[in-house]
């Protein structure tokens, strides 16, 4: 995902360039379509070349060749500079780096890209600047939320390097749980990597999909959400058990990304137990497994009354 969206960032910024160019090229055509701005260039250009090759000094004839064109320019609303192919951006002289490092120009653009790409203005509007755990009005509650969040804003900041791949957040409704998927996956993109943010309904709709598409198209239908940088699942335990789909395919990205040492965040309303009920061992032990997930617990009032 992040090279598709890198190669269409580089694309665009290429294109803003030439657009830049062009823009330039069509200033100094308009501007000689002028008989007189023509004629006015070609006497300066002239009259410096033949003061390159006299050994007289000419250097009067041309500075005054020189402003009778500036003067000519200015008449028809033109100047020099309107026929320069200026860098659009001063740091980095559109080369695109600022001493060894992407410059911002194209950075800036990435990321706006990026989350276009991941739709993290639709699916994770939420920021952890969006929080104010103040306005929990249950003291264990909030000091709880606070610590979680603290925590989990730890994470982002040392992500990838986070030794916790899988990270399992669960609890009654309302109480914060998408919140702060939302807050964790929206930061992680503003870091420069990519995330998968789905409902477990969308994700179910996107694994019969699979299960149902020719064997050739597969790896192309599975290749974000095993390949993203963070997998958001939202709301474990609401989409339906299809017979091998469900479970089976549940358990194939799991194993794929912990494999791989991805990120994978789940939302969801089961205990640990309901979750061993509903998936089987397999998928609770990759959810539990002491090594490389955690199983997070968010107690409390409904936030949304």
């Amino acid at each position: 995902m992040k090279r598709r969206v890198m190669q269409k960032t580089l694309a665009e910024r290429q294109k803003q360039i030439d657009a830049q160019r062009a823009k330039a090229q069509e200033n100094a055509k308009k501007a000689f379509e002028t008989e007189e701005i023509s004629r006015a260039n070609k006497a300066y250009i002239d009259a410096s070349f033949s003061a390159m090759t006299s050994d007289e000094d000419m250097s009067k004839t041309v500075e005054k060749a020189r402003l009778e064109y500036q003067k000519t320019l200015k008449k028809y609303g033109f100047c020099e500079e309107d026929f320069e192919s200026k860098p659009s951006c001063t740091l980095c002289n559109d080369t695109g780096y600022v001493d060894g490092k992407v410059c911002s120009c194209v950075w800036d653009l990435f990321i706006k890209n990026l989350k276009e790409e991941c739709q993290i203005d639709r699916r994770a509007k939420f920021s952890f600047d969006d929080c104010d755990l103040s306005k929990i009005k249950n003291q264990s509650q909030r000091i709880q939320t606070s610590e979680l969040y603290d925590s989990m804003k730890k994470y982002v900041e040392k992500f990838p390097a986070s030794k916790c791949k899988t990270l399992v957040f669960s609890g009654g409704v309302g109480t914060g749980k998408t919140c702060l998927a939302s807050a964790m996956a929206r930061a992680i993109v503003e870091k420069g990597y990519a995330v998968k943010f789905v409902s477990a309904y969308e994700f179910c709709s996107l694994m019969l999909t699979v299960h149902t598409s020719p064997i050739a198209e597969r790896n192309a239908l599975l290749h974000d959400v095993i390949a993203c940088d963070m997998l958001v699942i939202d709301d474990l335990g609401t989409e339906p058990m299809l017979k091998n789909v469900t479970v089976e395919y549940l358990l194939l990205v799991l194993e794929e990304r912990q494999t791989r040492g991805r990120a994978t965040v789940i939302t969801t309303n089961l205990t640990g137990e309901n979750i061993l009920n509903r998936y089987g061992e397999r998928i609770y032990s990759r959810l539990s497994h002491k090594q490389y997930s955690m199983m997070l617990e968010m107690k409390g009032n409904d936030l949304r009354l």
